[in-house]
């Protein structure tokens, strides 16, 4: 008797497991990105996206547009503010209208080399999380695409030649635009979408763009050289706003949150490495590498300090994380001697 009553609850255990994900309505978060449709990028995320679908019993799938179909970054945002999107793929640059802090990484000629910046990202990648997860943002996780290097149609060695560049800036990116202004350029802010345009046209006339990022978005051809000293220091997440996330059962957030964390560390692994082979793919396309004055280097990088320094005191920048920052840089460079 006892043994037909266990199997009575087993049975009853199961049907309401049935019931109750039958109910469970499916979840489509919809995220877009200026990615093109034929990207390496585009691929490995609708692989994860198949993966949350078949591991979530089709209770949650992505709808990822990509080519900029629903607008750029700012459009973008606003869609997720009104619930006509759930997330974005961003760029450092446009991650700051998220959270303040969120572009820390990519303050103008902070970095010399990725070593660096690893060191750094081990230290600071979760305090960076965390507060975006404040602001009401799903992070999970960077992917690096290396250094953007200064593009143009004339070398660009020193202060004389780099005076009076129309040279794009992320919309919005008001520490590029200040580190840009620092070093003596003219910067034109625009949406990313509007840069081959402003090439075009002689709007823009130089880009500080990852190499990667050049040639992805294929405006490598309308420029002809490269200055060998890393700018700035690029890199993406994706961002889901949290009050979508948080509608998903438990079980199915750990599951976006598993693969979603395992394709970026993926991304991430490769960037540095994309953008090196990218570079060299520039340079057989026909662009120059250039070598800055290193005098010139020195009082670039000191202008820019400066603007830096401002930007905290004004609450543009977090002065207590850049200040970490700082000190784990000088700690590295300390310690290996650079």
């Amino acid at each position: 008797m006892n043994f037909l009553l266990k199997q009575c609850f087993v049975m009853m255990a199961c049907l309401v497991s049935v019931v109750v994900q039958a109910q469970t309505p499916a979840q489509t978060l919809k995220i877009a990105t200026v990615v093109p449709e034929a990207s390496a990028w585009m691929k490995s995320m609708r692989a994860g996206g198949a993966e949350i679908q078949q591991r979530t019993a089709g209770r949650v799938s992505l709808k990822i547009y990509g080519g900029g179909v629903q607008g750029n970054d700012k459009q973008v945002q606003r869609k997720m503010r009104t619930g006509q999107l759930h997330g974005g793929a961003f760029t450092s640059g446009a991650m700051s209208n998220f959270q303040q802090n969120a572009d820390l990484y990519s303050l103008g000629l902070m970095f010399n080399t990725i070593e660096e910046v690893q060191y750094v990202r081990q230290q600071l990648d979760s305090v960076l999380i965390e507060r975006l997860f404040e602001a009401g943002y799903i992070c999970f996780g960077f992917a690096g695409g290396g250094f953007a290097y200064m593009m143009s149609n004339t070398p660009l060695r020193s202060a004389a030649d780099t005076s009076g560049q129309k040279i794009w800036t992320p919309e919005g990116d008001a520490l590029a635009y200040a580190a840009l202004e620092a070093i003596g350029v003219a910067p034109v802010s625009m949406p990313i979408t509007d840069v081959m345009t402003g090439l075009q046209t002689d709007l823009l006339n130089s880009v500080a763009v990852p190499p990667v990022g050049a040639v992805v978005l294929q405006w490598h051809t309308r420029l002809k050289y490269i200055t060998d000293l890393p700018l700035a220091y690029v890199y993406a997440a994706i961002l889901i706003d949290r009050k979508a996330f948080e509608r998903l059962q438990p079980d199915d957030q750990k599951v976006v949150h598993e693969v979603l964390e395992k394709v970026y560390r993926g991304f991430d692994a490769s960037g540095n490495q994309d953008n090196i082979s990218a570079l060299k793919a520039l340079q057989d396309s026909g662009l120059e590498l250039v070598s800055p004055d290193p005098n010139e280097v020195e009082m670039w990088r000191e202008a820019v300090n400066q603007s830096q320094n401002k930007l905290a005191k004004t609450g543009a920048i977090d002065s207590a994380l850049l200040g970490q920052m700082q000190q784990l840089l000088a700690d590295y460079r300390s310690r290996s001697g650079s």
